[in-house]
């Protein structure tokens, strides 16, 4: 064999080896990608909670509710009269208000209580601080103060009580 042919041949196994080498550092690359979006994942998915470690999350069955309602739909609902319970669902008080709903579907089943929770940003330009303000005319001049129970007929607020024991006579006798 001569010189120059022991050359080529070198030369090509050379180039196969650079080839592999190449291909090497390609998956290492490859495999390097795909270990950093499998920790995103991993990260994003135990933040948002689709991964949770400890207890399992109880599944419960989506139903529809139509029992809360935003501030601006309370003259708009298709019954000829019902109940709106307007009140901030994380206030201190809520449990109070919880439990008169509660009581009023024990008592009357499907009559009519609909909510709003005026702690919903969507809520917040129909609450004012000061009990005189209160206005339930029509939803253009809506204003309530946390804890207002309007009673509603053929669509015009008929009555409005402000406060828990004012709102439980009301609903209970």
């Amino acid at each position: 064999m001569s010189k120059k042919n022991k050359i080529k041949k070198i030369d090509k196994v050379k180039s196969y080896s650079s080839d592999s080498d190449e291909m090497t550092s390609m998956l290492k690359i490859l495999g390097f990608v795909v270990l950093i979006l499998g920790l995103f994942y991993l990260v994003f998915a135990i933040a948002t909670g689709e991964i949770s470690f400890g207890k399992k999350k109880t599944v419960y069955k989506e139903e529809i509710q139509n029992v809360e309602i935003l501030a601006g739909n309370i003259f708009s609902r298709s019954d000829s009269e019902y109940y709106v319970l307007m009140y901030d669902f994380d206030a201190n008080d809520s449990i109070s208000y919880e439990n008169l709903h509660s009581l009023f579907q024990s008592y009357y089943g499907t009559s009519k209580l609909y909510l709003v929770d005026l702690g919903n940003k969507f809520n917040s330009s129909y609450v004012v601080e000061d009990r005189s303000m209160v206005n339930v005319s029509s939803v253009d001049t809506l204003k309530v103060v946390n804890g207002t129970l309007i009673k509603i007929e053929s669509g015009k607020a008929v009555s409005y009580h402000v406060g828990v024991e004012e709102i439980k006579k009301v609903l209970f006798n």
